[in-house]
């Protein structure tokens, strides 16, 4: 194959121009039909018969007939699966940059590939083939990391985002595999050829869709069916929304499907007149918050905006119901332990969080009851209460006395005063509680719901973390903060910082699931500071520098680090745990004029995966190239503190790390944008 000009740079300026339209969707032509394609956000590479193309239709590579191309997700590669005049499949990896073309040739000796994919980091590239074999690699390194045995010959496979789980399946089979381990969690057989699969509401579902026009919605804790849809047409591919909460289907090569899972009945249709598509892709645009999918027609590649979602309200509670509980059980400052305990307990935390959740839904519910038709319903006259129909949410229902009954009916013009709502499962709103005035009678009828059952507490088993752990967080915080103060207060003596340097530490544990399905509780310690304007540049990074030592302010924070990991978070430094380190660094926007020079000291990278815009995209850096770009600057800073705690925290070595690097460059120029922080998770720490 040759390569006849940079994918990276064409996928680019198709996706922003893409991205530039203000209409709902925008139709890129091809000369020829997109047979399959794959993306990295908006940058699209297709293929027909022995050709590989951007999305603008210029023909990229050239050779051997295609039959897949996946793009590594860290936009440095692709690997595509070739035949051969013989009929053998073949895989290659092509760089995706001005100076690379192919990398690999992946060849079997008797053997062809059938199926590929990426794990979701980029560290791993899966290749199944015809013998029942499941090949492990390395991409960068470009060795093999393990082999597994299958008990099928993979036709498809796919990573979930954590990299938990990689399913792979034929025909009416599907395996579950736990990927970590190389083993298979379940074999799920179904009644009908499957068509594709995907993972969605943050890998803790699994949707399959199979030929028969089915769908269905796995939990991944356990991998039983929760859901099914039917009614879906020829149910071709599936992909999750950002949230989890809508399925996107390809129903046929005419009509994609928005299916709301916790309500099937609500779904949103778009048409393809022009038919002949064949996949789909869902793409969340976060700077712009707006929802596309990506898909082929006989002609065409088309970005359209999915409009009309609601939001996941349930998942919005969640998140916020986590923030301020986790804030409520700290014990406060000058609150003795004795106080604090009658504070916080069972009770008092349930009460508390159903409060948490009346308030947002009651905040997010405005103007229910004005788009509501309100009508009497029937009364019982044992209990003596009048039912009360919204034609947009469940009943209530008021204790009417009988002689009553004569001031309610279809003319009463009803007062509800003081109202509050709650969220039910399928993420729709129920009143909770209400004063309703009758102005015929001059009474008040109370309906009073609020000790309901509130989502917090059905969940309470998954997603509340035990009162006993967090009052040992809230003293080892207690115990971080007063090191930090120590450590400060030194530095400031030392005139290392100024007081205008802003250190935070904190510590909280948190639910989770691992792989094999199990309740965990996972431990988060996070270091992160901000420096006064005026100051910065005194404190923190200068321009154009990078070394951690020549800032005061991250090198304050990294001794506080230090010194906690030697002390009271050492019983977490356990051999052999895995912990996750996600470090951020962060550049201005002061533009570069001459590549400024790189030493080598945190070494050299090729394309070395990373996080930016919540997107992984890739960084390469090296001492001949220099520091070019704000995105290697901002790199090299979080190398940097990858590098003191090697050299430092040599207990970490023992663990099983597994360090992540994010990037954030701001539009302005300034040195308060310039600085670091750092994230650890201690997995199972409890």
């Amino acid at each position: 194959m040759k390569k006849k000009i940079s994918l990276l740079v064409l996928a680019l300026v198709s996706a922003s121009a893409c991205l530039a339209q203000s209409n709902a969707i925008r139709e890129l032509k091809q000369e020829q039909y997109p047979v399959g394609f794959d993306n990295h956000t908006f940058g699209v590479f297709y293929y027909n018969g022995k050709t590989v193309y951007a999305n603008r239709g210029i023909d990229l590579f050239s050779g051997d007939t295609i039959k897949d191309v996946r793009i590594n997700p860290a936009y440095s590669s692709l690997t595509s699966l070739e035949k051969t005049k013989k009929g053998q499949i073949y895989a290659a990896i092509y760089g995706i940059s001005e100076k690379d073309a192919l990398i690999q040739k992946i060849k079997l000796k008797n053997n062809s590939w059938t199926a590929l994919a990426y794990s979701q980091d980029a560290k791993q590239l899966a290749l199944a083939n015809d013998n029942k074999q499941i090949i492990i690699y390395d991409p960068v390194g470009k060795t093999i990391a393990k082999t597994l045995t299958s008990q099928i010959v993979p036709q498809k496979m796919l990573f979930s985002g954590n990299n938990f789980f990689m399913v792979a399946a034929q025909g009416k089979t599907l395996e579950v595999w736990n990927a970590e381990r190389g083993t298979i969690r379940k074999t799920l057989n179904f009644g009908s050829p499957i068509n594709d699969f995907s993972f969605g509401e943050n890998n803790s579902k699994m949707l399959v869709v199979t030929a028969d026009g089915k769908l269905t919605v796995y939990e991944t804790a356990t991998f039983e069916p929760k859901t099914t849809v039917d009614d879906l047409d020829k149910a071709l591919a599936v992909q999750a929304n950002n949230d989890g909460k809508y399925a996107i289907i390809l129903c046929n090569d005419k009509r994609i499907c928005a299916v709301n899972l916790l309500d099937p009945t609500e779904r949103i249709f778009l048409e393809n007149s022009t038919g002949g598509t064949s996949d789909i892709r869902f793409v969340y645009n976060y700077l712009e918050d707006a929802s596309y999918i990506i898909y082929n027609t006989n002609n065409s590649l088309v970005y359209r905006r999915l409009d009309g979602m609601k939001p996941y309200l349930n998942k919005m509670m969640s998140t916020e119901l986590n923030e301020k509980l986790n804030q409520w059980m700290k014990q406060m400052p000058g609150e003795t332990l004795e106080a604090y305990n009658e504070r916080v307990n069972d009770k008092t935390r349930a009460q508390k969080a159903a409060e948490i959740e009346r308030d947002f839904a009651t905040k997010m519910a405005t103007g229910q009851l004005e788009q509501s038709e309100i009508t009497m319903g029937d009364y019982n006259t044992n209990t003596k209460k009048l039912t009360l129909h919204f034609n947009t949410m469940p009943d209530i229902f008021l204790d009417v006395a009988m002689a009553d009954l004569k001031d309610f009916d279809k003319d009463s013009k009803l007062e509800f005063r003081n109202v509050k709502y709650g969220l039910n499962p399928d993420d729709k709103f129920e009143v909770v509680y209400a004063e309703v005035y009758n102005p015929t009678n001059g009474r008040t009828y109370i309906f009073d719901n609020m000790e309901r059952v509130s989502l917090a507490k059905m969940n309470e088993d998954a997603n509340f973390v035990p009162l006993e752990v967090i009052r040992a967080t809230n003293m080892e915080e207690t115990a971080l903060e007063s090191i930090k103060e120590d450590i400060i207060s030194q530095a400031i003596q030392e005139q290392t910082i100024s007081d205008k340097t802003h250190i935070s530490v904190n510590a909280n544990a948190e639910p989770a699931i691992d792989a094999d399905g199990k309740n965990i509780l996972n431990y988060n310690v996070d270091f992160t500071y901000e420096v006064e304007e005026e100051f910065s540049a005194r404190d923190d990074f200068k321009p154009g520098h990078y070394h951690i030592e020549e800032s005061g302010a991250a090198m304050s924070m990294l001794k506080i680090m230090n010194k906690a990991f030697e002390t009271d978070f050492a019983k977490y430094l356990v051999e052999g745990k895995k912990v996750k380190i996600a470090i951020k660094g962060t550049a201005d926007a002061s533009p570069i004029s001459r590549a400024l020079a790189y030493d080598g000291k945190y070494g050299e990278y090729d394309q070395e995966p990373v996080y930016k815009d919540n997107e992984l995209n890739n960084v390469s850096l090296n001492k001949k190239d220099g520091i070019a770009t704000n995105d290697q600057l901002a790199f090299a800073r979080a190398l940097g503190v990858q590098y003191y705690m090697e050299k430092e925290l040599s207990t970490f070595k023992n663990m099983n790390s597994n360090y992540e690097f994010h990037i954030e460059v701001s539009k302005e120029e300034g040195s308060k944008y310039r600085r670091i922080s750092v994230h650890c998770t201690f997995i199972d720490a409890f």
